[in-house]
């Protein structure tokens, strides 16, 4: 049975276990300022496949190595790529999807909650990454948007809007900048900013509150989040309450949950 915790290495990533059913992944090209070519890209997609397959992983958290946390695609990887030569290209085979389009996609819909620890700045799709995230723990030092605006591209929109909205997300966009952590922190894209030295502590110790959670839970209620973005409001309710029954039905945890709140003790979850 594959587990969180089995050895595995990868040329661009940095992967460890430092608590049970933590799996942490740390971008690892801080030379490229973590920026997404084809190896790190398809890397991560592997890491990230493995650790969600695995039934010990409890919360996966994402950080970089280095000064930043996701310069975006590669640059020199997206040149080479419009020449014609895709070797590096951060695009999937001949489709038309960037990596981190499948990975978001892979952590949005995850079964487990997912952490990012933005150790530095998160531009393009680095920032798009970051908002991935269900958790955002930021050092001061971090910013985070995009300068698409800059170079005559769209994008950006997609997971900035889930978090600050259409108005806000195009206000972003438009200003060209990156965000300080601060503003980022005002408007609820990173849910918490500490001190840089800070970072890898606050962050696990929130990622072992949520290894200690009900799991099974968590993964039925992002489910919900993602069925119900968009939806009318009786469709929505009527979704909610049908996720409510198969919560019932299928999660454990939901048992113990009961049995702890009427014995006024603290629950055991399993994560089932």
């Amino acid at each position: 049975m594959t587990t969180v915790s089995e050895s595995r290495t990868y040329a661009t990533l940095r992967l460890d276990v430092p608590h049970p059913g933590v799996c942490w992944i740390g971008l690892n090209r801080p030379e490229r300022l973590n920026a997404i070519d084809r190896q790190l890209g398809e890397e991560l997609y592997a890491a990230l496949e493995h650790a969600l397959a695995a039934p010990d992983t409890r919360v996966v958290v994402i950080t970089g190595e280095g000064r930043s946390f996701c310069a975006g695609d590669d640059l020199g990887a997206v040149e080479e790529h419009l020449r014609g030569v895709y070797t590096h290209s951060p695009v999937i085979g001949t489709t038309p999807d960037p990596m981190y389009l499948r990975i978001i996609e892979m952590l949005v819909t995850s079964r487990v909650p997912v952490v990012m620890a933005v150790n530095g700045d998160a531009a393009g799709a680095g920032a798009e990454l970051a908002c991935a995230g269900d958790v955002r723990i930021a050092s001061s030092r971090a910013r985070l948007g995009s300068a698409l605006v800059n170079v005559a591209q769209a994008g950006g929109l997609v997971m900035m809007s889930r978090l600050v909205g259409v108005a806000r997300a195009t206000e972003i966009y438009l200003s060209g900048t990156l965000l300080d952590a601060s503003e980022a922190e005002r408007l609820g894209i990173f849910t918490k900013v500490v001190e840089p030295e800070e970072l890898v502590e606050v962050t696990l110790a929130e990622a072992r509150r949520l290894a200690d959670a009900p799991t099974a839970a968590i993964g039925l209620f992002k489910e919900l989040r993602e069925q119900t973005i968009g939806q009318p409001l009786h469709q929505a309710l009527r979704l909610q309450n049908a996720v409510h029954i198969r919560n019932n039905a299928e999660v454990a945890d939901a048992v113990e949950g009961a049995t702890a709140f009427i014995e006024k003790r603290r629950p055991r979850f399993v994560g089932k």
